[in-house]
């Protein structure tokens, strides 16, 4: 966030989060400095999954250091891996040269190392397309990709990644830190059924319905995500994360319901040919994210699937079943679910799925017991 953004008068919390950021900015450009004289640390470029429209696309990529040719073993070889993930050496004020369908434009790494550009190309065709991130004095370039949402589409998907679509435990500590820090990423486990019930709406809509994975997880996780998705058949979409830090509003990062509504609506906004399917759980703020957007835009929503997340609190069950009553009042089914059956049936009934595929779904289901 720019400091332009900041409040005229920051109250206490803006201020700490102002020296917070000082600190942090001081301590990322000495750390830079230090690897950058390593001759094992070089300066890269790591690119994120782009989207658009056939007239104009998102990019994003980050400047980062590091370590070639480190290799982990041993028992402690998942720990000081996922810890690496989050532990990463960005680096600022790199002049990143993007180049896509044509059009070279020039960018300047942000204080954190994201490198952003918006791209108007008018006549782009719907599908993936290349885009080349280059560092001034590199001969070449790495090279990422961007989904153009095929104006044909009729369906979108939003969905919510930890407790979604990959067991996480976050609304329990102890589960969510032993996979998130010593469950090694090949081994992490998909919900029963998720990827075939996404894989099933894509198909029902002639495999042209984006997938869009909105989660308030750190941008570090976005590789590691994106082999997850690959691994167990996820449809390929755009992840769209949060930059763990603080900010001028935040200490730690962007709030859930705030950041998610923004961008889902946001992404409505974009594609308004779509109706969107919500996927979420119940353990954080996806229902009140998605009750958000119903009620911005209660006509461009099919459903809001929310899955149970335990431990189911009686609290904050009711608040669920408040928030889904308030989208049935405007038209918009919010159903809480135990499983990707009871999704699949629903969107079968809202015409969004076939009946063999929902047989699919149920033998994913039945086989993961």
């Amino acid at each position: 966030m720019s400091p332009a953004s900041m409040p005229d008068r920051p109250g206490p919390r803006a201020r700490l989060a102002r020296g917070v950021i000082g600190v942090e900015r001081a301590v990322d450009a000495r750390i830079s400095r230090r690897l950058r004289q390593r001759p094992e640390w070089s300066l890269t470029v790591v690119p994120y999954i782009g989207h658009g429209t056939t007239t104009r696309a998102h990019v994003r990529a980050r400047v980062v250091l590091q370590r070639q040719g480190a290799t982990r073993s041993g028992p402690l070889a998942a720990l000081l891996t996922n810890l690496a993930h989050y532990l990463t050496a960005e680096v600022a004020g790199e002049s990143v040269t993007v180049e896509m369908a044509g059009q070279v434009v020039r960018v300047v790494a942000d204080q954190e190392g994201y490198a952003d550009a918006t791209l108007d190309l008018p006549g782009l065709s719907a599908g993936w397309h290349p885009v080349t991130f280059r560092l001034d004095g590199q001969a070449r370039g790495v090279e990422g990709r961007v989904l153009v949402v095929d104006p044909a589409a009729r369906i979108g998907v939003v969905s919510d990644i930890d407790d979604t679509i990959i067991h996480t435990g976050l609304t329990r500590l102890v589960e969510a830190v032993r996979t998130s820090l010593f469950v090694a990423e090949e081994a992490r486990v998909p919900i029963a059924g998720a990827a075939e019930l996404y894989q099933a709406l894509v198909q029902n809509d002639a495999g042209r319905a984006p997938v869009f994975y909105v989660s308030t997880g750190a941008w570090n996780l976005h590789a590691v995500l994106e082999r997850f998705l690959s691994r167990h058949n996820f449809p390929t979409g755009p992840l769209l994360m949060t930059d763990w830090g603080p900010g001028w509003s935040w200490l730690f990062r962007e709030g859930s319901m705030i950041f998610k509504s923004r961008v889902i609506t946001a992404l409505i906004d974009e594609h308004p040919q779509l109706r969107w399917v919500l996927v979420g759980d119940s353990g954080q703020h996806d229902p009140e994210a998605y009750a958000a957007v119903i009620r911005a835009r209660p006509d461009r929503v099919h459903a809001a699937y929310i899955r149970e997340a335990p431990p189911q609190l009686p609290t904050r069950t009711a608040r669920v079943h408040e928030l889904a009553a308030e989208a049935r009042s405007v038209g918009v089914p919010m159903v809480l679910l135990r499983d990707s059956v009871v999704a699949a049936e629903h969107a079968r009934g809202l015409g969004l799925l076939d009946p063999q595929q929902l047989d699919v779904i149920r033998e994913a289901v039945a086989r993961a017991g």
